[in-house]
């Protein structure tokens, strides 16, 4: 004869509903339980002078001797070869021989290789 009392898995047999959480829920999960979203990341700003980045292009330049093409914000175009900078200037001499010129870098827009 089978013994009825005890259950295969070890539980307890029924009786009355424990009093911590109403019969069928399950144990650590809560019901209706609204999150707030986390704000997105907020993207970080960039200070171009502290990378670096923009002194060793200039730098590369010079040693190379690269020909470039500054497009002014007037729109105006200037062929030359970078022969100084610094944190706010840059002098350019120009390829047709002329005078050097010493540009502000605000008033540049940008500047590739011919």
């Amino acid at each position: 004869m089978a013994n009825f009392t005890k259950s295969r898995f070890g539980s307890r047999p029924g009786g009355p509903p424990s009093k911590g959480r109403p019969q069928g829920q399950k144990k650590g999960k809560k019901k209706n339980v609204h999150r707030v979203p986390k704000a997105p990341p907020v993207p970080k700003v960039i200070d171009y002078e502290d990378t670096g980045q923009e002194a060793a292009y200039l730098k590369m330049l010079i040693d190379k001797e690269t020909p470039v093409v500054v497009v002014l914000r007037t729109g105006e175009k200037l062929r030359g070869i970078v022969r100084y900078y610094d944190r706010d200037v840059f002098s350019l001499g120009p390829a047709d021989g002329g005078p050097k010129l010493f540009l502000r870098k605000t008033g540049v827009r940008y500047l590739y290789e011919e």
